[in-house]
């Protein structure tokens, strides 16, 4: 089974929604081919969002009660203004190279809606790379010499024209789901 899903780190509902797929993934005997497809809420030149209460407020009553009825831990991100994700994705490449997409996407969207860390920062990014055994200095040193740009830029690009209105949105063998699942218990029935 292939998954394919277009996402963006700073997402609360990408943030769920993957960690939904992953509780069902472990009930599944599915063996599931990833293919993950950056949609950045904010690229550049696009002012950064300012995070402030009236966000929090919204966040606590949907998001976050949403997680808990799931038992999924997640907190409001206090790094202001949130952060560009591009560097994030370009590190996603790098981690692919080395058979670690998935783990290298939870780990960025753990680094943020759980621990509060700043994924738009290189050396937030690396040490999550060095965590998952991917090489410290390549993985820096092509983020900061920015490696992947161009090839981010134009893949950012060609998924701003597939047919979707929201992130996550997901794909299970090149069909678009028409929603996105809510619960685990959805996300079993799919996957069977």
């Amino acid at each position: 089974m292939k998954i394919r899903i277009i996402l963006d780190f700073i997402c609360p509902y990408c943030f769920v929604g993957e960690k939904l797929l992953e509780k069902a993934l472990k009930n599944s005997n599915s063996k599931v081919e990833f293919e993950f497809l950056p949609y950045e809420l904010c690229p550049e030149p696009n002012p950064q969002t300012i995070v402030n209460e009236n966000n929090k407020t919204y966040f606590l009553e949907t998001v976050g009660k949403w997680a808990a009825n799931e038992d999924i831990l997640i907190t409001f991100p206090t790094i202001n203004p949130k952060p560009r994700t591009a560097l994030a994705f370009e590190g996603l490449y790098i981690a692919e190279k080395y058979n670690k997409g998935i783990e290298y996407i939870r780990a960025v969207l753990d680094n943020y809606w759980i621990m509060n860390k700043n994924i738009g920062d290189i050396d937030v990014l690396a040490q999550i790379a060095q965590s998952l055994s991917i090489p410290f200095e390549e993985f820096h040193d092509s983020l900061l010499s920015r490696s992947f740009k161009e090839k981010h830029i134009k893949l950012n690009l060609e998924v701003s024209e597939y047919n979707f209105d929201v992130v996550p949105t997901f794909y299970i063998n090149e069909k678009q789901l028409d929603n996105f699942p809510r619960t685990s218990k959805e996300w079993e029935a799919i996957l069977k």
